[in-house]
């Protein structure tokens, strides 16, 4: 595949993922509304159609169908768009070579660009990626969230993830195709829920490009987060990490707002700028 990340144009663009056509279990194990897999088949095809123009561009995050050849190809035929497939579980022992010629990409993973958003697309949720703290998008699949299916063993760990990451499976999207627009709306939306959680004002209503999170601090950064921090600010330097900082009760860490998950709130360091003075926030706000 090129190097060149493919770009899309917000109203082109689908995502979708955990089909699982065909698979008969699927509906005991994740509660879906149906009878049979034959009914399921019949209204994930009916939703995708009315979701998706022939036109459309459909991200498959994967776990398409479970089946024959035969039930591949006969699905694939009845759904509108342009189709990538991100390869789940499932598919892995599933995919045939005849069914290639239906999607424009079959890939483990991949890195897409739609309205400026810069976005990594993989069958599973990663706990960090390329990017997160640069407000870069995953989207993913596999976990099978939704009201009506948190019984998959994967669901309590979904609190570990970013507010960058979403699940496009159909058991979290009624099942059909979600369009750019309403994932974006999903991922503002918890973003905004962490800023709310970090007791953060949304007063400027500018891209959060680089919004800061501030917390209280009580011991000296890990070299994984000083890392971290020089990625975000020009500021920082090396510290002695062996000895915490103690002189002062409030020393404080910038964050970049990607970085910052609600369970995270009680995590402390502290971090020094190039003259060697703890900064706190007060201090920093007037140097920004």
């Amino acid at each position: 595949m090129s190097s060149q990340v493919p770009t899309f144009a917000p109203d082109q663009v689908w995502f979708t993922s955990d089909t699982h056509f065909g698979h008969e279990n699927i509906i005991r194990f994740c509660n879906r509304p149906f009878r049979n897999a034959e009914e399921m088949n019949a209204e994930l095809i009916r939703r995708w159609r009315e979701t998706v123009p022939e036109d459309g561009i459909v991200s498959h995050l994967g776990d398409f169908a479970h089946g024959s050849s035969r039930l591949w190809n006969d699905i694939l035929c009845a759904l509108p768009g342009r189709k990538y497939l991100i390869l789940g579980n499932h598919d892995m022992k599933c995919i045939r070579q005849g069914f290639m010629s239906h999607f424009e990409l079959v890939t483990q993973q991949m890195t897409i660009r739609v309205g400026g958003q810069a976005i990594v697309l993989n069958h599973n949720p990663f706990l960090c990626y390329g990017g997160s703290y640069r407000d870069v998008w995953q989207l993913f699949g596999h976990v099978h969230s939704g009201t009506a299916s948190h019984t998959g063993l994967d669901h309590p760990r979904l609190n570990m993830l970013f507010p960058l990451q979403y699940d496009v499976g159909v058991d979290n999207n009624v099942f059909r195709p979600a369009s750019f627009d309403e994932v974006k709306a999903k991922v503002e939306a918890q973003v905004a829920a962490a800023k709310k959680a970090a007791g953060i004002k949304d007063d400027d209503k500018a891209p959060d490009v680089q919004k800061n999170v501030f917390m209280d601090s009580g011991q000296a950064i890990g070299p994984q987060e000083l890392t971290r921090l020089k990625a975000v600010s020009t500021d920082i330097i090396e510290l002695d990490t062996a000895t915490p900082v103690k002189e002062t009760k409030k020393i404080q860490i910038i964050f970049h707002i990607s970085s910052f998950l609600p369970h995270r709130a009680t995590d402390s360091y502290a971090w020094k700028n190039k003259k060697g003075r703890c900064i706190s926030a007060p201090s920093f706000a007037k140097s920004v």
